[in-house]
């Protein structure tokens, strides 16, 4: 077994065919064939269900590809860790953030690192932060924002910031009259929340559940401004966190036809921390990155830093 042999199972695990596998890695199917019916024997172990239309890995395959994808990326990013190491700050990290992150400070935080390290590139993707764990969890980015407490056995993390979220109503709405408002007082209103890919959306339902209302949900997006003009145009409320509602200075159409009032009684919280994967290599560029923004968030009281970089 080496390094082509992993290799070559990871792309056709990857393309679910050993056509466009081939294709991809520049070889024949034959020469592909071989190298996984070789490591099929090595293994004693049956990787993937072959049929006229797909590939699909068995049970012993699902296990080998988190191996196999580990060494392959260690592999492939030896000789550029090597060098950032002994040469040059450089590299790229790939960062996963949902659309409803703290947009302020984590600019700001992105900002200041690039000053920092000129020559490390940052890719962002906008996602959900259930995707965003998955995307973690297989490799596809080496850093994520979530908005969900991190499962321990899985991820390291830490806080980076919190955000109440707010409601925001129509105007004309008789509730705009109060000066807070509870969960339960919107058991008759129409929600518009974030996609279910959004563990938000998930947190407000749940919460609605326990006020002892199911709500009714009319549209879901992840954009803001397009859940702004739904409660504009009187379709739906809306929960946000409060550094995302709409402000007094805020001249626009939108920003004058709605209010905005505290959420009580349950307060919900938009917790936001940084995970990588446990266990899991990590780019040189990608520890600084955890280590700039350490350095520059000290944590609250009583917050804990999972350690393993």
């Amino acid at each position: 077994m080496d390094f082509h042999h992993l290799k070559y199972f990871v792309e056709v695990a990857d393309q679910k065919s050993f056509s466009k596998a081939a294709r991809n890695l520049h070889i024949s199917q034959s020469a592909i064939s071989r190298t996984i019916k070789a490591l099929e024997d090595e293994l004693g172990v049956v990787l993937f269900m072959r049929n006229a239309k797909s590939v699909e890995l068995t049970d012993g395959g699902t296990i080998f590809l988190t191996h196999a994808k580990r060494v392959v990326f260690m592999f492939e990013h030896l000789k550029v860790d090597f060098e950032n190491e002994f040469r040059l700050e450089q590299g790229s990290i790939l960062i996963g953030l949902p659309p409803i992150t703290d947009a302020p400070i984590f600019a700001q935080l992105l900002g200041e690192f690039k000053r920092a390290y000129p020559q490390i590139e940052l890719e962002l993707y906008e996602h959900g932060s259930k995707k965003i764990e998955l995307s973690v969890q297989e490799g596809l980015i080496d850093i994520g924002i979530i908005c969900t407490k991190p499962n321990p056995k899985e991820f390291e993390s830490f806080y980076l910031t919190s955000d109440p979220l707010c409601v925001i109503l129509p105007r004309d709405n008789p509730l705009a009259k109060e000066k807070e408002i509870s969960l339960d007082m919107l058991s008759e209103e129409s929600f518009v929340l974030h996609k279910d890919d959004f563990n938000l959306h998930d947190e407000v339902v749940k919460s609605c559940k326990h006020a002892g209302f199911q709500p009714h949900i009319v549209f879901e997006t992840s954009q803001r401004d397009l859940m702004l003009q739904t409660v504009g145009a009187h379709l739906a409320i809306a929960l946000l966190p409060s550094r995302l509602c709409p402000t007094k200075g805020e001249n626009t159409k939108v920003g004058t036809s709605v209010v905005v009032r505290p959420l009580v009684r349950p307060e919900i919280t938009h917790t936001l921390y940084v995970i990588w994967k446990k266990g899991h290599y990590l780019s040189h560029a990608s520890r600084l990155w955890l280590d700039f923004v350490t350095a520059k968030l000290p944590l609250p009281s009583g917050s804990v830093v999972s350690e393993g970089k």
